[in-house]
């Protein structure tokens, strides 16, 4: 990976945990950890943000942007430990997008 997609890459990764901190949807999860609560939480998730991506992007973005979020989170090939998670995320939400865009 090249040293600007990597600064990319990083500078993504900084929000999304800077982001995690405030917000509620975590505070859910943590709660229904905490808790030991086995009930589904109920929170919807805006899968162009978690691709961080507008919702007006085009579907060859979109592919795109999965591909290149799916390699760099990929516990494989992740070049730090503990990706899995956020590669479960990028995997989530571009299999949301693809059903409501109806991909095959």
């Amino acid at each position: 990976m090249t040293d600007a997609a990597n600064a990319m890459m990083s500078e993504w990764l900084n929000r999304v945990l800077g982001g995690i901190i405030d917000d509620p949807v975590m505070g859910q999860i943590l709660s229904a950890m905490k808790m030991g609560n086995r009930t589904k939480p109920q929170f919807v998730v805006d899968p162009y943000r978690v691709l961080g991506l507008e919702k007006t992007a085009t579907d060859d973005e979109v592919k795109k942007r999965y591909r290149e979020l799916a390699r760099y989170f990929h516990p494989d090939t992740a070049a730090v430990r503990g990706t899995g998670f956020f590669f479960l995320q990028v995997q989530a939400a571009y299999e949301a997008i693809r059903q409501e865009r109806g991909w095959r």
